[in-house]
């Protein structure tokens, strides 16, 4: 063979060697891409928002069963007061368990969709718990997130738009400092309880399940199952942590969800 020829054939061993590198590197990259997108949708949530009833499902970081204590299911209770009148949302049932709470709500989307109102529920509960557990402490003054983000609906209409948002926003605020108010009395309530028995910090598991409620046999069944879920985990019979002790809260108005 003549060395020409030799060379030749280097320079051609030495290309194919570099294409098959360069389609290595290329097939790791689409499998680390793929591996990428796939982990991502695995992850994330896809939400419907609409003129919608929901049942929604909440749990506790851990399956962490702190609703075991009879003191922050009530505080929970005051939770969701709260969030029901900043909000302005529409709720048919409810259940808090141990570890995990379910409820059935219809939003006033003009106010916050569902996403909002699970927002604003688990942050707070979660803020106030763990100032209650003295893991964090009280401010003086209140986060300007936490009124911007609230709006109580009252019965009068004005023309001056900027004095109707004031109006909501001193509203919001003035209810967010005597909500304080009630979470300070829980914190003293605590310490005269456990004294120094210490229970882990709060945290509710990330995001949340929810299902759209597709017509009257769907909500009936939903219905049912939120109320009387206390029975399928075993927990007392005379549990009150159920929408069936708490009728002031209920809203009956079930013809206008479906």
């Amino acid at each position: 063979m003549f060395e020409g020829d030799i060379a030749q054939c280097r320079m051609r061993s030495e290309m194919q060697c570099r294409i098959r590198e360069n389609c290595g590197k290329r097939r790791r990259r689409c499998a680390s891409s793929h591996s990428q997108r796939k982990m991502k949708h695995q992850n994330s949530q896809s939400r419907i928002y609409g003129d919608f009833c929901y049942f929604i499902t909440c749990n506790v970081e851990d399956k962490l069963e702190i609703f075991r204590n009879v003191q922050f299911c009530e505080f929970w209770i005051e939770e969701l007061k709260l969030c029901k009148e900043m909000k302005n949302f529409k709720l048919y049932a409810f259940c808090l368990n141990y570890d995990h709470f379910h409820f059935v709500i219809k939003p006033d989307n003009k106010i916050a969709d569902y996403s909002q109102i699970m927002h604003f529920l688990k942050r707070n509960f979660s803020q106030n718990i763990n100032k209650i557990l003295g893991y964090t402490q009280f401010k003086t003054t209140l986060p300007e997130g936490d009124i911007t983000q609230c709006r109580i609906r009252e019965n009068f209409v004005t023309e001056d738009d900027d004095t109707h948002k004031r109006i909501e926003s001193d509203d919001a605020h003035r209810r967010l400092r005597e909500f304080d108010e009630i979470t300070k009395k829980y914190r003293r309530r605590y310490i005269s309880l456990f004294e120094d028995r210490s229970h882990p910090k709060f945290k509710w598991q990330k995001s949340f399940y929810d299902h759209i409620i597709r017509n009257e046999t769907d909500y009936q069944f939903h219905w049912n199952y939120t109320m009387h879920n206390y029975r399928k985990h075993g927990l007392p019979e005379n549990w009150k942590f159920t929408g069936l002790k708490y009728p002031d809260l209920i809203d009956d108005i079930y013809q206008e969800i479906i």
